[in-house]
């Protein structure tokens, strides 16, 4: 009788916490906002807009991400842009979920006809609502004299709707 009790307990404890299982692939778009917090001056304020797309095992809060954001500076003959592939790790909250993210991203910076690019390690945390997210995520830019003005360890918030 125990153990007929203890397997009823156990399922009855599954079916209780049983969530359904969401879309493993997911896409969506973002907009972008690099902040003063150690950035640039040429890169402070700057806007970028990009997209997103992940995979996500169902049932668990964890996934891996690639990004592409374009950022438009105010400088003349000079472009900045980012890909990121990157891990996420959240907490399966019901409606507003939590998480953390780590990556490495390439950044790549044209400015008249100096082009530099580079793969750097970046960590952040965000918060999703549905299908709308929130993070920021601090990026870990190594020194490069040729370009000292767009070397920074840039913050860099966004924002977005996600699909799936």
């Amino acid at each position: 009788m125990r153990r007929f009790a203890f397997a009823m307990s156990a399922v009855l404890t599954l079916a209780v916490l049983a969530q359904p299982v969401d879309a493993q692939l997911k896409f969506g778009g973002h907009a972008a906002l690099i902040s003063g917090i150690e950035a640039a001056q040429e890169l402070d304020g700057t806007f970028g807009f990009g997209g997103r797309a992940g995979l996500e095992l169902p049932a668990l809060p964890v996934g891996v991400w690639a990004t592409a954001t374009y950022f438009a500076p105010d400088c003349d003959d000079c472009s900045y842009w980012t890909g990121a592939l990157f891990a996420k790790l959240g907490l399966p909250l019901p409606i507003v979920s939590p998480y953390v993210i780590g990556g490495i991203q390439r950044r790549a910076t044209s400015v008249g006809n100096l082009d530099m690019s580079e793969n750097d390690p970046f960590a952040g945390v965000g918060v999703s609502l549905g299908g709308l997210f929130i993070e920021g995520r601090m990026e870990f830019n190594s020194d490069d004299p040729a370009l000292p003005d767009f070397d920074n360890d840039a913050f860099i918030f966004m924002g977005g709707i996600i699909i799936g």
